[in-house]
This record gives structure tokens, sequence and C-alpha cells, in this order.
């Protein structure tokens, strides 16, 4: 789970340059709902809210407008929802009872106490195996994300916003010079004003 200082970092971290306050726009903007809040009221997003988050900025960039990019964003949802949905119907529980007399035991099968009833209980996968989906998902809107256009528009972005920042401390440091060199020019008039007069009360 990400809460919104960590999927600033992990933006940041792949080159998508937003501020805090563009995040919040974003999640608000798009509808990206939070799947869990603490009792300080810190709110934590999963995986594909953050992927929802890397696609928006992806189509923002392609000059989609907000209503246009929450309609892709919820296809985006339903999709991964529909592949959950037929990937887990064919699962069923395994009974741990028919592992148990198999001649090779399998490792992922957790130890359980003996049931007093003598009745076999089930083991469901399913939620391990969505778990595999979602994270397959994620990898590859990060893939096709990593791979497009954008990618390069935003690493561009990075640099030119790292060249106004030297841009900036040059003119900044050259604007200090300038002020010294006022300061200096002033203190020198001074000085040969002061002399100039000296020489003339001196004359007379």
């Amino acid at each position: 789970m990400f809460n919104r200082e960590s999927i600033l970092k992990s933006l940041n971290a792949e080159n998508y340059y937003i501020d805090k306050h563009s995040l919040d726009l974003f999640l608000e903007d798009w509808k990206i709902e939070s799947i869990y809040e603490d009792e300080d009221g810190l709110e934590f997003y999963d995986d594909l809210a953050l992927e929802k988050i890397k696609k928006g900025i992806s189509l923002k960039a392609q000059g989609y407008s907000d209503e246009q990019i929450v309609t892709k964003l919820s296809r985006m949802e339903a999709k991964v929802e529909k592949s959950s949905e037929e990937v887990a119907q064919p699962v069923q529980p395994l009974m741990v009872s028919e592992l148990m007399n198999e001649e090779e035991e399998s490792t992922e099968v957790v130890p359980q106490e003996e049931p007093s009833s003598g009745k076999s209980f089930t083991l469901d996968v399913s939620s391990q195996t969505l778990q595999m989906l979602a994270e397959a998902v994620a990898k590859k809107i990060s893939d096709d994300i990593t791979n497009s256009d954008m990618a390069t528009r935003l690493i561009e972005a990075g640099g030119y916003k790292r060249d106004n920042e030297i841009l900036a401390k040059q003119v900044k440091e050259l604007l200090e010079h300038n002020r010294e060199l006022s300061q200096r020019i002033e203190q020198l008039e001074s000085h040969a004003s002061k002399h100039f007069w000296a020489r003339f009360w001196r004359g007379k």
C-alpha cells in the first residue's frame, strides 16, 4: 500500500515530476479512491491506484480532458476486475485431506490442526491467484508507460527543470556580483570626490 507521500516518491523515482498539490488534484479530479484510512485520517492506496495515476498523467500530457481520463481509467479498472473474475472462476478449493494422501507432499500446504470431527476442510487459493494476476497486470501497464513517448517527455521536462534551476542560480550570482560592483563604484566615487575637494581648497 502507498500513502500520498510514498506515491510522490515512487512517481519522482520514475521521472514523473509532480508536486503534492498536483497529486491531490489528480486524485480528486480522476476519482481515484483510497482503499484504507487509519485513525489519524491518513489514506492508503493500492498498486492499481498508482498505475491509474501514471496512466492519467500520460493521458493528460497527450491533451485528454479530465472527463476523458476518468472514463479511460474506469475502463482500465473494469478490465482488471473482469480479468480477475475470469481467472478466479475456475479455481476450486483444494481438499487438504486429498493432498495429504498423495505420495509427494506440497510444500505450499500449511500444517493445520486435525479437525476433531474428522471432516475434511478446504484451502481457498483464489486470493493468492488474484494477487499474482494484479501484479502481472500492474507490471504490464508499467512497462507500457515506460516504453511510451510520455516517459521521454517527462525525462526532457525534468532536464528543463534542472536547466532552469542552474540558470536561476547563475542569474542570482550575476545580480550579487553587480551589486558588489555598484558598491565598489560608489566607494571609489566618494573617495575621488574627497580628494578633488581637498585639492580645490588647498589651491585656493
